[in-house]
């Protein structure tokens, strides 16, 4: 047996004998003739000169500087610098193996190359094809049976999938087959990697089998929790299965499964869904529990626009539920929908339905369709089924529509339903169209040259609306539940030339009640309230009215931004009632002519700053707008049907008035003085094109460096650096109150000898809004008037308001508050929690809910609900939102008591609060309810405390409807796997049976 051991590198040494052997018969050849001793001693002198290391002698050998460099360096590549090596490992046909090691052994015998990392302790490598080994201590390679050993913390890299690091191994080059004792590695499935750890007895290129397995997704070098298994194999890219599943928190086992099957596949893939149900529903805890088993089914990807799942719902004494469901996404068509339904079968042998569908269709750049609908057969049965509070309170909508852009204009038609479950009561929209022409200009000319007559412009359009509203009636006829049927038409166009308009429009109204009983029809008002029968015979009775109005306007500007628009109308309108023996048929009122012009104006005031506000400003926008009628001539006719005080003459005023304080913000430039701000910022404006000041200037600006030579703008100052724009920030909505119009007819308060009858509004409202809290909606109604037996009196009565806002942590009011006090805090950002609902069901249907939602976009088999989700914020974030709401009659009632607010009962009073905070890290809280004043009860909760654990979440969640329905919910799930989970749950759905319906 011959062995050849030679220190790094083996092949420079091997070419050193490749060239002395070829250069040895040219050496003799040269000779000829002469001296053998002399012949001999210099054979032997070039020979040993031949054997030298390369560079030994200068004068022999220049050595390059440039391939040491990259020696060294490690940058030389195989066959970069060598002709002949490069043109060896291009050869087809042939394997190429690389190594590297601090010595090598090859026996030439067995053909086994020992590599061995030596005394320096580096690492050894062998690579072929796109395998690489690596090792500590020393790597085998039997070339004859292409295997590979190595010992000494083997590593084995494959681009085809994740390295595996082992105490030892042995691999099969040819077959891709291997086996490894204290094998880890890793595997990832959607956003989570997965680290295992096991002796793998046989592992190929697409599969690994592990006997004692580990596998955990904690990336910790001491995992908080691990799961093993007895045996376990691994698909690449496509499914992890294994049995005997044991979970470890630390070295603590706390739970056990027969087997476990996991895909791992990337997409959509078809399967069996994870069935839902939680501990005691296997386990009954008591024999009033009803037992509740979700989600058993199967989801089929059919290709990649299209898939479809079907599962099953049981739910002990109460019903079984089948649900299908189908998706499609057509991107190339822009096209995308789908469709769920669900079928219940009662305990006492009814069937529900329920479904909701979606679709969406851009036909092309000028034309698109959307429809969303859903539908529950049995509104009874959602109340007293359901679970979800926002779904007993809320209508059941359903709407769609097309539309499409012309070159002339658009055409858009819609429709909607509406089915509200706090009283049966149906709203339909069927159809609705409106058709809008763009706007033309005649004779258009540039403004230089433009006559009085140029630049006309015309625009028009038209609408018509059908709607129906269906209530319960019961066995009597009630006309306050009867059906209506209300159809609306208008047509209408203006021309404008210049600030001078003239506008068109004519409306036609249709109101109609359905099958109201004949005897009601021919008793009048003699018949008794609720006395008669529903059904035939029955007919319905409309009224129609027809109104048309022609004006002209002409708006001139004053100063600044005060202008009058003095205006003419000429209006009129027909009636048909067939409550009516006069109006059967269509009756004409009296043409009306009325003039009037419109005043509008805007009026500032400055006061002091605080805090970090330099200036306040006031603006007040007052509108008055004056109307005459000089009356009509009616005919007795037309008297008896529209009435003397519909033809009477109008001298009518009407004022609105619209409020608003801003704040200048103080400068961030850094050595600017706070000093009472320029002119142009806040005081006298630059006059605009007209001549004319625009108070109402925006003092927003941004920093502009001039040109060389340029002259500073108004308001500007020098620095060292030049002139330049003073930095500006945008002022702050302190509050905006806006006023309803307040109209008054001196006509009437003449006629009727008092000046409180003048006015013809009753109710005033006034709405609040500020920049200071977020989503603040103020909005506040009162009664001015109190209507008695001797006339009017003017008393002031809070009748509604609304109100609803929100603040956070983040909030601007907060800020400013830290800012005020000097609370600034370490600079630390506490961040808000997320503003979606807490609830939301991560799986393919809810439970708590009974009108079904398609899935979520892309899923594949239920356990594909994986990743970390949004990323946690620090501690100390919070948000509130809160809103109130008020009805408050006039008078309770005699022996009508106080509310805590000190308001007379028959007042409905609501509160509705959403909270969510992060007192820590770790924990989060969200609560969403809302509180009945008057009746001092809580209608509905949503609870839910979260708790991180580190790659687990615990939840423990309370839900509580207005129709009596609570369960409590208490779940350990798994964020890389929300199919791994601890869920206890207790529910009662029995309060919501038996109760009155809502009214």
């Amino acid at each position: 047996m011959t062995s050849v051991a030679s220190r790094r590198p083996l092949i420079g040494a091997l070419l050193v004998c490749v060239l002395a052997a070829a250069s040895a018969p040219s050496a003799a050849q040269q000779t000829g003739g002469a001296d053998p001793d002399s012949l001999r001693l210099r054979l032997l002198d070039r020979l040993e000169r031949l054997a030298r290391l390369p560079g030994a002698d200068s004068a022999l050998f220049v050595a390059d500087s440039l391939r040491e460099e990259e020696l060294r360096s490690g940058r030389a590549g195989w066959g970069q610098t060598d002709s002949v090596l490069a043109r060896l490992l291009a050869m087809t046909g042939f394997a190429v193996t690389r190594y590297e090691a601090e010595e090598a052994t090859f026996d030439a015998g067995d053909r086994t190359f020992v590599l061995d990392a030596g005394e320096g302790g580096g690492r050894v490598s062998l690579t072929r094809g796109e395998l690489t080994v690596q090792a500590d201590t020393a790597i085998e390679y039997d070339e004859g049976r292409s295997v590979v050993r190595a010992r000494g913390n083997p590593v084995v890299t494959d681009p085809r999938g994740e390295p595996l690091e082992a105490n030892a191994l042995v691999y099969h080059l040819d077959d891709e087959i291997g086996s490894a004792t204290g094998a880890s590695t890793q595997f990832r499935e959607g956003g989570s990697s997965w680290n295992v750890l096991g002796d793998m007895p046989h592992a190929t290129a697409d599969s690994l089998f592990l006997t004692h397995a580990h596998f955990t997704s904690c990336e910790l070098d001491e995992p908080h929790y691990h799961f093993a298994m007895g045996d376990m194999k691994i698909v690449n890219e496509s499914v992890l299965v294994g049995r005997d599943v044991r979970l470890y928190f630390a070295d603590v086992p706390v739970f056990w499964l027969p087997f476990i099957a996991q895909s791992l596949a990337e997409g959509r893939q078809s399967g069996i869904l994870t069935p839902r149900f939680s501990v005691n529903d296997v386990v009954r805890g008591s024999s009033g529990y009803k037992r509740r088993i979700s989600n058993i089914g199967f989801y089929w990807a059919i290709n990649d626009y299209l898939d479809a799942l079907a599962a099953i719902d049981w739910f002990s004494d109460n019903f079984i539920s089948l649900q299908g469901s189908a998706q499609y996404n057509l991107a190339k068509q822009f096209l995308n929908g789908s469709l769920t339904a669900r079928r219940y079968w009662g305990a006492d042998g009814g069937t529900k339905l329920a479904f909701d569908t979606r679709h969406d269709w851009d036909v092309d750049e000028r034309t698109q369709v959307r429809f969303q609908g859903s539908y529950a057969s049995d509104a009874d049965f959602v109340r007293q089924n359901s679970f979800d509070p926002t779904e007993v309170t809320q209508s059941i909508d359903s709407q769609g529509g097309a539309s499409r852009r012309f070159d002339w204009g658009s055409v858009a038609m819609s429709s909607n339903r509406r089915q509200y479950l706090s009283d049966d009561r149906t709203e339909w929209t069927l159809p609705a169209v409106n058709v809008s022409l763009s706007t033309i200009t005649l004779f258009p000319a540039p403004a230089i040259r433009a006559g009085f007559f140029n630049n006309l412009t015309w625009s028009g359009s038209a609408s018509v609306s059908r709607s129906t509203v269906h209530r319960v009636m019961g066995d009597t006829f009630d006309i306050d539940r009867a059906a209506t049927e209300n159809v609306r038409a208008g047509v209408r166009h203006s021309l404008s030339l210049g600030r001078l308009s003239l506008r068109q429009n004519v409306d036609f109204a249709e109101n109609r009640t359905l099958d109201v009983p004949e005897a009601l029809l021919m008793l009048g008002d003699s018949a008794p309230a609720n006395s008669l029968l529903t059904g035939a015979p029955a007919r319905s009775i409309a009224r129609a009215d027809v109104s048309w109005n022609a004006g002209i306007d002409y708006q001139q500007q004053l100063v600044g931004s005060t202008t009058i628009t003095p205006s003419i109308t000429l209006s009129g309108s027909m009636l048909r009632s067939d409550t009516s023996a006069l109006a059967s048929s269509f009756v004409e009122a009296p043409l009306r002519v009325a003039f009037g012009a419109t005043l509008k104006t805007d009026i500032y005031g400055f006061g002091p700053g605080f805090g970090d506000f330099e200036m306040i400003r006031h603006k007040l926008s007052p509108s008055f707008d004056y109307r005459w009628n000089p009356g009509a001539h009616p005919t007795d006719l037309q008297r008896q049907v529209f009435g003397s005080r519909a033809l009477q003459p109008q001298n009518v005023m009407a004022l609105t008035l619209n409020q608003t304080w801003e704040a200048k913000r103080a400068s961030d430039e850094e050595g600017e003085e706070s000093s009472e701000p320029e002119e142009s910022e806040l005081g006298e404006q630059e006059p605009d094109s007209a001549g004319a000041a625009d108070p109402t200037a925006d003092t927003v600006g941004v920093a502009v460096e001039p040109e060389a030579g340029a002259v500073a703008p108004r308001g500007g100052r020098e620095t060292e650096d030049g002139l330049r724009r003073i930095q500006r920030n945008p002022p702050a909505n302190l509050l905006s109150l806006r006023t309803s119009v307040v109209r008054y007819d001196f006509v009437v308060a003449d006629s009727l000898g008092s000046f409180l009858s003048g006015f013809e509004t009753t109710r005033l409202n006034n709405q609040i809004a500020s920049d200071y809290l977020r989503g603040l909606s103020v909005s506040v109604e009162h009664e001015l008037f109190e209507e008695l037996e001797a006339g009017r009196r003017f008393a002031p009565h809070l009748s509604q308001a609304n109100f609803g806002f929100g603040v956070g942590s983040e909030s601007a009011a907060f800020r400013w508050l830290r800012g005020l006090f000097g609370g600034g805090g370490d600079g630390a950002t506490a961040t808000e929690p997320a503003a979606s609902s807490p609830f939301d069901d991560p799986g393919t249907s809810s439970e708590s809910s009974v009108i079904p939602t398609a899935a979520g976009r892309g899923v594949r088999m239920a356990s594909t609900q994986t990743g970390m989700g949004a990323s946690r914020g620090a501690s100390g974030g919070w948000t509130a939102n809160l809103s109130y709401s008020l009805q408050r009659p006039r008078s309770g009632g005699e022996g009508s008591s106080a509310s805590p607010f000190g308001v007379p009962s028959g007042t409905n009073q609501m509160i509705t609060s959403d909270f969510s905070m992060r007192p820590t890290e770790m924990w989060d809280l969200s609560w969403r309810t809302s509180f009945d004043v008057s009746r001092r009860v809580f209608n509905d909760h949503t609870i839910r405390l979260t708790r991180d654990l580190h790659r687990w979440q615990a939840h423990f969640d309370f839900l509580k409807t207005a129709t009596g329905n609570w369960s409590f919910r208490f779940e350990v799930g798994l964020l890389d796997n929300r199919d791994l989970k601890f869920d206890y749950e207790q529910r009662n759905p029995d309060a919501g049976y038996g109760r009155p319906r809502y009214r």
